[in-house]
């Protein structure tokens, strides 16, 4: 028993979020109701992805620093994250995680770079490490609410030459949302991010609805929007799903910039998904698609009015990933 008790608080703690979507038959006044539906996948706790996008090119133009046109051979990025729960009341659950990724950019020959844009995506890492708040109060109705809250560091805050508070970034969506059925949720609410690259206020809406126990689809617009296929044991699930991925880095071109530029990056994706259970708390996911690109550009401050410095420009090109993840064991959640 004694050996078997770290395997048991870790597979605790990740529970939190699959508790919080397993089914609930009815939202009565003795029963409280929570935004999951029948159908969903058991929640990742534990997340180790990688990533690369191959084979696309890239054109810039510029009054300060003229115009230009590269290949790039490869974007890869590398990305953990890990999430537990901090309180699990029926009334109130809150979970905190912290999520890290590393992005580089490599390019066709890369020696004899000469545009500074170019340079600095060769020589250093795109970086970010955040943590992450995530908060349901469910109530005795069918009403639910949900709060995440989000904030890290983006960008080269390696350097010595900034201080730390430049590079931080944070986020905030409150939801308010209803449990019409063991098959149907919805919520709105209001996401302030950078989900289009600069930072924003946009309204969100989340929708999940099971036709089945097999069919379904999942929508946080317009971050997301999902068709959902399981097979009836819930070893494999497929995917076909669109989203859009925003961030903002705080960036420099070279050693003696006395003042910090923005990465404005924000891109659309198409992909098929498949993930499948390796074991009862082990599973692999496997991704592909298309990757179009919205926003590329630097700037010289955050938010929608702020003057572009570089305006760049990327094809479409293929996205590829493979990841492996924990998520809570079957016996934990009966």
């Amino acid at each position: 028993m004694v050996r078997k008790l770290p395997y048991l608080v870790l597979f605790y703690s990740l529970n939190f979020c699959c508790y919080a979507q397993e089914s609930i038959v009815n939202c009565t006044d003795s029963t409280f109701c929570v935004p999951g539906v029948i159908g969903l996948p058991r929640s990742k706790g534990i997340v180790i992805k990688r990533e690369i996008v191959r084979d696309y090119s890239i054109s810039s133009k510029s009054d300060e620093y003229g115009n230009s046109k590269a290949e790039l051979r490869r974007n890869r990025r590398w990305e953990f994250k890990l999430r537990a729960p901090i309180i699990m009341k029926d009334g109130f659950k809150m979970a905190a995680g912290i999520k890290y990724f590393v992005e580089e950019h490599n390019f066709e020959d890369a020696e004899n770079l000469e545009y500074p844009f170019y340079k600095n995506l060769e020589n250093r890492s795109l970086r970010s490490i955040r943590g992450e708040i995530f908060m349901v109060k469910p109530t005795k109705t069918n009403r639910f609410y949900l709060l995440r809250l989000s904030g890290g560091l983006n960008g080269d805050y390696g350097s010595d030459s900034f201080a730390k508070h430049e590079f931080f970034k944070f986020s905030v969506s409150p939801l308010i949302g209803w449990k019409k059925n063991d098959y149907v949720s919805y919520a709105f609410g209001v996401a302030f991010s950078y989900n289009f690259g600069r930072r924003s206020i946009a309204p969100i809406i989340a929708y999940n609805k099971s036709f089945n126990n097999q069919w379904g689809v999942e929508m946080i617009l317009p971050a997301e929007a999902k068709l959902r296929y399981s097979t009836l044991n819930q070893k494999n699930f497929f995917y076909l799903k669109s989203e859009l991925n925003g961030s903002n880095y705080s960036v420099r071109l070279d050693d003696n910039q006395k003042e910090l530029l923005y990465l404005n990056k924000s891109e659309v994706r198409f992909l098929l998904c498949w993930e499948r259970e390796i074991h009862d708390w082990l599973w692999f996911g496997i991704e592909s698609g298309l990757r179009s690109n919205i926003n590329f550009d630097l700037s010289s401050e955050v938010g929608f009015n702020a003057d572009t410095v570089i305006e760049n420009k990327l094809n479409a090109a293929m996205v590829y990933n493979v990841s492996i993840f924990v998520v809570p064991p079957r016996r934990l959640l009966k």
